[in-house]
């Protein structure tokens, strides 16, 4: 198994990296509400669920840890991967072995020992890349086991949906569903699962609607991509119009 060892200057590094690769490829990220008005308790351990409908969820998981979240994480990776991209582990990523039950032992036993005070531990329990709007949204039963193993923890859905608008660039929506806790848990693992894949599903459910209804209002703007065709149109009008002295129509 490949532990996570994060390293702050490598941390700072990918802050600006990840922030810039993102705005080149986005017209921008959206996030619903403000960070201090999110569902998440202080004091306990969280696990965040995410959607996985992109590679990029890779990239957007780590932005909204730190520009969002703002809570020392982690995150789990295919072994085989992470021992190409190594790197990866000064960012908190650890490795998990899913081709064997004793891989999958390490995976828990490591994890549970990180999900502690106010650390967050960031998962796609879905287990591959999936279309956001593909229905039922099914789990892993593992975070079942997760959960079990650690009844302190608060976990919380969170919603990564790419849309095209009206740039040539999409967006990206993100929304944070209400923390559930788990303090007495005696459900058995599939059950706790079950209640997650419910959870994650209403809160695509509501991304879904607000990018159907074309209604980003409630959502800040995380971070702004490049300068869009609209934008310069926009700004070309707006210094022909003043120099010219006649509003454009």
């Amino acid at each position: 198994m490949i532990p996570a060892c994060r390293s702050e200057p490598m941390l700072r590094f990918f802050d600006v990296y990840v922030r810039r690769y993102v705005a080149r490829r986005f017209d921008r990220v959206r996030v619903w509400r403000h960070p201090q008005t999110l569902d998440m308790p202080p004091g306990v351990p969280l696990l965040c669920v995410m959607s996985h409908a992109a590679w990029w969820d890779v990239l957007i998981g780590y932005l909204l840890a730190r520009r969002v979240v703002g809570r020392e994480s982690y995150a789990p990776m295919d072994e085989a991967q992470l021992r190409r991209y190594r790197i990866l582990a000064r960012l908190g990523v650890y490795s998990v072995d899913r081709s064997s039950a004793a891989g999958l032992r390490a995976f828990l036993r490591y994890t549970k020992a990180l999900l502690s005070g106010d650390r967050c531990v960031w998962i796609t329990p879905q287990g591959e890349i999936v279309s956001n709007w593909k229905r039922p949204v099914r789990f892993q039963v593992g975070v079942g086991h997760l959960v079990r193993a650690v009844p302190a923890v608060a976990v919380v859905p969170v919603a990564v949906h790419y849309e095209f608008l009206e740039e040539a660039r999409p967006e990206i929506f993100v929304r944070f569903g209400a923390a559930r806790s788990f303090q007495a848990a005696r459900e058995p693992a599939a059950e706790i699962a079950a209640l997650l894949e419910r959870d994650l599903e209403a809160t695509l459910d509501r991304t879904l609607q607000d990018v159907t209804d074309r209604a980003p209002d409630g959502y800040r703007v995380l971070v702004e991509g490049a300068t869009s065709t609209s934008r310069v149109y926009d700004s070309v009008r707006w210094v022909r119009a003043r120099l010219t002295g006649r509003p454009d129509p």
